[in-house]
């Protein structure tokens, strides 16, 4: 294993590594990767990925916000932040919240 190559973690589960073995691979300058459901992912990473999966319970109150990188992140993240806060400030100061919540993020 090269210097740069990321080890595959002996914390995968059987499950894993029996499904690891019959995912397709494909290996680069910085590792092992399989493809599992239209994506690549280094070994370290599978694990947590499929955790994720089998465990995330949504919430009625949760909400997602996803963005491309480098298109308004922060941005999206601010409004949505003095949207949020907005019912709870009396009328005329929805401005001051959007300038504290962008300077604060």
């Amino acid at each position: 294993m090269s210097q740069n190559e990321l080890p595959m973690h002996d914390n995968l589960t059987e499950e894993t590594k029996n499904l690891m073995s019959s995912l397709p691979k494909h290996k680069d300058s910085q590792g092992n990767l399989c493809k599992y459901q239209g994506c690549w992912y280094y070994y370290n990473t599978l694990q947590a990925v499929i955790n994720f999966q089998k465990n995330f319970q949504p919430h009625d109150t949760d909400i997602i916000l996803a963005s491309f990188p480098k298109s308004g992140t922060t941005w999206l993240k601010a409004l949505s932040i003095a949207l949020l806060e907005r019912s709870k400030q009396p009328s005329g100061n929805d401005l001051r919240i959007l300038v504290s919540v962008v300077m604060f993020i």
